[in-house]
């Protein structure tokens, strides 16, 4: 089986375990990686050297950009303190943390190496983190803060392990220097994150193509990361940077048109990067296997675990301090499980040169370790919220309500001045504003913490149900037509583009 045909077949295989994963009501990394894990010992299966250097520079700038795109820059903002504080302090007390207990439990493991370790396994995982809280409801902060903190960390650990691994590489370390380095690259990561957005956003305003636009949305991407590594800076955190910046302004630069076949473009690339990426990880075991020796790995094992166990451990006792001013003990602690490590992780121990003493068991150790926080946090996350009993996030939250509450109020106001106008005639007034009052009563009812009003919600999927089914009578008359040859099929897709987009709006 050649390289492409592996390709279409491992994302055929991530498609179907996606779909295992949503019946089994599962985060599908845990599924993927899963599976991935048993791919790699099905006799006839190609084996698979998963480059890390193609690994950093293919997959994580379109994920980070993506994951970044979805946050807010002032909610970030808000929670600047807590963020600092989990992306930064934990990030370099896990790494010390585990440093220390990796040089004392693993013979022979040189400290350079055991911080390379401690650095490539402290970052939490964003694409992790999104997956999970896709299955998994929780309070809007404990997710704002979860995945922010995972958008933010892995630039800070992975700019630590470059530090580590110059100092694996040049037989010295000094802090003065590793601290400038840090900083250097953190800060000229963000800055050329900021100047390819700024670059990007304006480029796409000019354009009247929607194709060219959301093309040069992927270009960002990638420029951003290797713009900044080519300078010596952080590219992750550059291309989370141009993420986020990019996301924030979009409003200012695209129009409809390109914001929704983004949208669509970008949903539809994540997940088929996220489902391979996750699906070649776990079959990088037997290669680790391999390269470390079928009975230095066994031996190895529960030290890994342990090392699981130190890493968890560290992470809850820091969360449950009072990092994040009005979040509750038992909300502090979801943020502390939530500490799954992933593919970002692995590709930075697997990028750390072969002359270096200790590779092979930092990349086995760094591997163990993702398995039992993303397949163990993340089957137990689920439990934890209800035995904890978190409550569960509003159908809206009290900020989409107000919002939603003042659109339909400036549309009720807008309706009045049209009727004063007599621009528009007095049927289509009276059923405007029963649709808007509508909204504005269930936004009354979401602020006050009580369930959408059942005859709003019968209302509204009565409505949507019989709109639908016209929908898909007027999508069959157009395409009889078409199929008759009274029109044709550029002028039969324009109107099927109109009607789905009118679809779309009704789920």
């Amino acid at each position: 089986m050649g390289e492409l045909e592996l390709l279409f077949a491992l994302l055929f295989a991530a498609v179907l375990l996606v779909r295992a994963a949503d019946r089994l009501r599962v985060p599908y990394p845990i599924v993927l990686v899963l599976g991935g894990l048993a791919l790699a010992f099905v006799p006839g299966v190609p084996r698979i050297d998963m480059d890390p250097h193609v690994v950093l520079l293919v997959f994580i700038p379109p994920l980070l950009m993506s994951a970044g795109w979805a946050s807010s820059a002032r909610e970030l903002r808000a929670e600047s303190r807590a963020l600092g504080l989990l992306a930064l302090a934990l990030v370099l007390m896990t790494t010390s943390v585990v440093a220390v207990a990796a040089h004392a439990m693993v013979d022979g493991l040189s400290w350079p190496a055991a911080f390379m370790l401690g650095a490539v396994i402290a970052p939490t995982d964003a694409v992790a983190a999104v997956a999970t809280f896709a299955t998994v409801r929780v309070p809007d902060r404990v997710r704002r803060l979860v995945e922010g903190e995972s958008l933010i960390n892995d630039a800070t650990g992975l700019t630590g392990f470059r530090v580590a691994a110059g100092a694996a590489t040049a037989g010295t370390f000094s802090l003065l220097d590793a601290t400038l380095e840090f900083l250097v690259a953190a800060a000229g990561g963000a800055l050329v994150g900021g100047a390819v957005a700024w670059v990007s956003l304006r480029a796409i305003r000019k354009q009247t193509d929607v194709t060219v636009s959301v093309l040069l949305t992927i270009l960002a991407a990638y420029a951003s990361y290797i713009a900044a590594e080519e300078v010596h800076a952080s590219g992750i955190l550059a291309a989370a940077v141009c993420g986020v910046l990019s996301g924030w302004k979009q409003s200012d630069y695209f129009d409809a048109d390109t914001r929704l076949t983004a949208i669509s473009f970008w949903n539809i690339l994540t997940f088929g990067l996220e489902a391979l990426l996750f699906v070649l990880l776990g079959l990088q075991l037997e290669n680790i296997i391999d390269e470390l020796g079928s009975d230095r790995a066994a031996s190895l094992i529960l030290t890994g675990v342990a090392i699981s166990g130190i890493v968890i451990a560290v992470r809850i006792a820091f969360a449950l301090l009072p990092v994040a001013p009005g979040l509750g003990i038992r909300e502090r602690f979801v943020v502390g499980w939530c500490g799954m490590r992933g593919a970002i992780s692995l590709a930075a121990a697997l990028s750390i040169a072969a002359d270096i003493p200790g590779r092979e068991e930092v990349i086995f150790l760094t591997f163990v370790v993702i398995l039992v926080t993303l397949v163990g946090q993340g089957l137990t996350l689920p439990a934890v919220v209800r035995a904890l009993r978190i409550p569960s996030e509003r159908e809206w939250s009290p900020e989409e309500a107000i919002a939603r509450l003042e659109a339909a109020q400036t549309a009720l106001d807008r309706l009045d001045e049209l009727e004063e106008e007599e621009r528009v005639n007095e049927e289509p007034l009276r059923r405007l504003r029963e649709l808007y009052r509508a909204r504005f009563q269930q936004c009354v009812a979401v602020l006050g913490g009580e369930k959408t009003p059942d005859v709003l919600q019968e209302q509204r999927m009565r409505f949507s149900d019989v709109r639908r089914d016209l929908i898909q009578a007027e999508r069959a008359a157009v395409l009889g037509l078409r199929n008759e040859g009274r029109i044709s099929q550029d002028v039969q897709r324009q109107i099927e583009r109109d009607l789905d987009l009118e679809e779309a709006r009704l789920r």
